[in-house]
C-alpha cells in the first residue's frame, strides 16, 4: 500500500502530468485554457459561497451563471477546486488547482509573447516589402540601362573581331 501511495503521489503531482490529465470536453462543452484560468483565478481571489447573494453578483458580472455552475462540477471532478464541506456550497481552489493555474498562466503568457513577436515580425516584413516596391521602378530602369550598355559593348566587340 505504501509503495502504491508513493508511486501515485510521485507521478500524479508532477506538473507535466497535471496538464495531460485534463480533457475538458463534456457533452460538447469545452473549457479552453483561458476560461480555466479565469475560473481558477476567480476561485483563488474569492471565497465562493453560492448561498451568498454578494458572490452571485460577481459571478454574473464575470461569467454566465448556468455555465458557471456546470463548470464548477468539471473543476471539482478534476480536483482543481473543492467544496469545504459536503453540501455547504462553499468552494476553494486546491493545491493541484494552484499548480495548474500557474502552469496555464505561464503557457498563456508564453503564447501571448510568441504572438506579439510574430506580429512585430510581420510588421517589419511589411515595411521591407513596401520599401522594395518603392525602389522597384528605379531598379527596373537601372536593369534596362545595363542591358543596353551590355548590348552596345557586345556589338563593339563583334565589330573589333570582324575587323581583325
Amino acid at each position: 500500500f505504501v509503495m502504491a501511495w508513493c508511486w501515485l503521489n510521485a507521478t500524479e503531482s508532477k506538473p507535466q502530468n497535471v496538464v495531460k490529465q485534463f480533457s475538458w470536453n463534456r457533452k460538447n462543452h469545452i473549457m479552453n485554457d483561458s476560461l480555466i484560468k479565469d475560473y481558477l483565478t476567480f476561485f483563488k481571489n474569492e471565497k465562493v459561497d453560492l448561498r451568498n447573494e454578494g458572490i452571485n453578483e460577481k459571478i454574473d458580472f464575470y461569467f454566465e451563471r448556468t455555465s458557471f455552475l456546470n463548470n464548477i462540477e468539471i473543476l471539482e471532478n478534476n480536483s482543481l477546486i473543492i467544496e469545504t464541506e459536503h453540501g455547504n456550497c462553499t468552494y476553494l481552489i486546491t493545491e493541484k488547482g494552484e499548480k495548474y493555474l500557474k502552469q496555464i498562466t505561464e503557457k498563456l503568457d508564453y503564447e501571448a509573447e510568441k504572438e506579439r513577436i510574430e506580429f512585430e515580425k510581420s510588421k517589419t516584413d511589411l515595411v521591407l516589402a513596401q520599401k522594395m516596391l518603392k525602389e522597384f521602378p528605379k531598379t527596373k530602369w537601372i536593369a534596362r540601362i545595363s542591358i543596353v550598355i551590355a548590348l552596345g559593348l557586345g556589338i563593339l566587340e563583334i565589330i573589333r573581331y570582324i575587323k581583325e
